[in-house]
């Protein structure tokens, strides 16, 4: 079957993706432009650096709040006015006359980006119900993309004028998003009665996917330090990560359909184990090989958690993918920040701490995935097993393994 949404074409197969990729790159670009912006503006790097700090600080705070707000609205809809919201607010970031005009505007591009991205992710799962996992990976596939290609990119166009991939970037969001799929009308499994959708299993979810995050930004953030350390070019380095990630990402949805938590705790320890041996055993070998490996997992990591967070809350996609995008933003800032704090003792400290805090939430996902399944047998007795006398063998299969 094509994963695609029913009825979507081409176009807007790729609106989505295209828009995320429009968006990170608008949320990433000042950071390669930093000396510009701050010329420009007659200011200092650290003032300008603020912007950034003040973007990612409204996005993390406005996600949940914002997703709830818009969830009681038509959803492709609300997707595209936030779009428009968010490049009308990037434009004026970028027309920006001084210091004040620039960092306010920052915030309220923030505040825009708290309100599409949990729309985009819920907007991906219900233009193809049927495979949430393959429209998830699509439009993390956009972020990997802007990451690799995009900000780059815009590095190269700030060197002309900082405010020219700001600019574009904001554009490139409105027109992207005006070919948007509809969602695919769909009824609800009498088997997903079985599926634990409760708050507090997302809220389990959410914060345990920021730890992990944490753990892995707490390594990634002092890569290009620790790739130096061990005599090896930063650029090869961040290189060979982001071509690992972005080859992940783009198989992640097959991954994903089935088995999420188990999948997610075998990638979690593998990663971990591999940091740890990084910092106990450093040098170039480990150092390649611990990039390759981290840069998997991430490509792996959040296709798996969301999409187990969108399969659990199916009447509440966007709400549930605004606590996604908190903890994806909470979790890279505490990662930074829990790294830094580590790295003046030595560059293999932040190894040490990513590995432990990816420890930590594996097990957690260990713990939540046993529960789970002990819920699912305990219930094989009871109105499941009636729901599922109604269902085909295959589904009754589909449902064993989406539980699992």
């Amino acid at each position: 079957m094509s994963s695609n949404p029913v009825g979507a074409g081409p176009r807007s197969t790729a609106a989505l993706p295209l828009a995320v990729f429009f968006a990170v790159t608008v949320e990433m670009a000042p950071a390669g432009a930093l000396s510009h912006i701050a010329t420009a503006l007659h200011t200092d790097i650290g003032s300008v650096a603020a912007g950034s700090s003040l973007y990612a600080l409204s996005t993390a705070l406005l996600a949940l709040p914002l997703a709830g707000l818009a969830q009681r609205f038509d959803l492709r809809k609300a997707t595209i006015i936030a779009g428009i919201a968010f490049t009308i607010l990037g434009l004026a970031a970028a027309a920006g006359p001084d210091l004040t005009g620039y960092l306010a505007f920052r915030a309220l591009n923030g505040a825009a980006h708290a309100a599409f991205f949990p729309l985009v992710l819920a907007l991906a799962a219900a233009a193809a119900p049927r495979n949430t996992a393959q429209a998830v990976a699509r439009v993390l596939l956009g972020n990997g993309l802007a990451l690799a290609l995009g900000v780059p990119a815009a590095e190269a166009l700030a060197a002309l004028d900082w405010r020219l991939p700001l600019a574009l970037g904001s554009v490139g969001v409105a027109t992207a998003i005006s070919f948007a799929p509809r969602p695919t009308p769909q009824e609800r499994p009498i088997a997903e009665e079985a599926v634990d959708g409760s708050p507090g299993r997302i809220v389990w979810l959410a914060a345990l996917f920021a730890i992990a995050l944490a753990g892995h930004f707490a390594y990634y953030t002092f890569l290009a330090p620790s790739a130096e350390t061990s005599s090896l070019p930063a650029s090869l380095v961040l290189g060979i990560y982001g071509a690992a990630v972005i080859a992940a990402t783009a198989i992640s949805g097959a991954i994903a359909k089935r088995n999420r938590l188990g999948r997610a705790v075998a990638v979690i320890a593998i990663e971990s184990i591999l940091l740890a041996v990084t910092a106990i055993i450093p040098g170039p070998v480990t150092t390649i090989i611990a990039t390759v490996i981290a840069g998997a997992c991430f490509g792996f990591l959040p296709t798996l958690i969301q999409t187990e967070m969108l399969h659990r809350a199916p009447g509440n996609q966007t709400l549930v993918s605004g606590a996604a995008v908190v903890a994806f933003n909470t979790g890279i800032a505490a990662g930074s920040a829990a790294g830094a704090a580590f790295a003046g003792h030595s560059t293999i400290f932040p190894s040490l701490l990513g590995a432990v805090l990816l420890i930590t939430s594996g097990i957690g996902f260990a713990v939540l995935r046993a529960v789970g399944r002990s819920r699912w047998m305990h219930s094989k007795g009871g109105r499941v097993t009636t729901a599922r006398a109604c269902l085909p063998p295959q589904a009754d299969s589909q449902t064993h393994n989406a539980l699992r």
